[in-house]
């Protein structure tokens, strides 16, 4: 029962998951995005990988960090759930930790009539590391801790390797996400492998632009192009940043405002099927440096 319920969570909050007929399972709480700057690009963030959101989205390129950075994300999405993030990195490593929170929810038997109230609870917890090779290479490697706190409990963990390759403006890299874990598996019994993919991205920066593409291995194997996600950056104002990106499920846009060493970031997700979502985000570095993106 607690699986089924956390499974059908997932496939309604998922903003940028599997097409249809892909299995989700509950540990899709990692889809939902960490950072707000990447889901303003529309998640294309893969060689961006350039502040603190490198824990989630590519362990390779935290070797980049010359500042330690805190980060925090909420949101509502559709105005039903709350969901956020915390997280903490610098040069080479970094932790991030995910809440997501139904509320209360009644419990209904066949005719629709209230039979009890129930609450779901999930959490993840992101571990990275990163280091640079040299040549323009480094490598990265993420671990992944899923935990469901109510109803009942259930565990699981995952590796995924990183390898990010920069080429002057240019970044190459690729992300075999959850190459190794062990099933997530429930207080009742039932077990779930986790969703396994290699995501592939490719970003080039100008003096006052970054441009990003991402593409999701296993769609790519069906030959669906719906896979890939775009995103734009502009730096071109002293204290302001402006995104857009499209995917698959929509379209979404983004603002920072930053001063000294605060930064204050939103982006909206203006989905083609489901109601349109906003997220908020408050980020700190140590270093007060305006030359230098959160």
């Amino acid at each position: 029962m607690q699986a089924a319920l956390l499974m059908a969570l997932g496939l309604a909050l998922v903003p940028f998951g599997p097409a249809v007929g892909d299995y989700i399972n509950t540990a899709s709480i990692f889809e939902l995005g960490a950072s707000v700057r990447a889901i303003g690009m529309g998640g294309a963030f893969i060689a961006v990988a350039d502040d603190g959101a490198s824990v989630m989205y590519n362990p390779a390129g935290l070797p980049q960090l010359t500042t330690t950075r805190f980060t925090s994300m909420f949101t509502r999405p559709f105005g039903e759930f709350s969901y956020g993030a915390v997280g903490a990195a610098q040069s080479g490593w970094g932790a991030q930790l995910l809440i997501l929170d139904s509320g209360a929810l009644e419990e209904r038997d066949l005719y629709g009539n209230p039979t009890d109230a129930f609450r779901l609870t999930e959490t993840g917890f992101v571990l990275s590391v990163g280091a640079d090779v040299g040549g323009g290479v480094s490598l990265g490697l993420q671990r992944k801790l899923h935990a469901v706190a109510t109803p009942g409990s259930s565990i699981g963990a995952a590796l995924s390797p990183a390898i990010r390759f920069t080429e002057g403006p240019r970044a190459y890299s690729l992300v075999w996400r959850n190459a190794l874990g062990t099933d997530l598996r429930f207080a009742d019994g039932h077990a779930e492998p986790w969703m396994r993919d290699v995501a592939v991205g490719f970003a080039w920066r100008t003096d006052h632009m970054v441009y990003a593409v991402d593409f999701t291995e296993h769609l790519i194997t069906r030959g669906d192009l719906a896979s890939v996600r775009a995103g734009v950056e502009s730096r071109q104002f002293d204290t302001l940043i402006l995104r857009a990106g499209t995917h698959r499920e929509g379209s979404s846009f983004g603002v920072s405002v930053y001063r000294g060493a605060f930064r204050f970031d939103m982006a909206y997700v203006l989905h083609y099927t489901l109601p349109d979502s906003y997220y908020l985000s408050l980020k700190y570095r140590w270093d007060e440096s305006l030359l230098d993106l959160m």
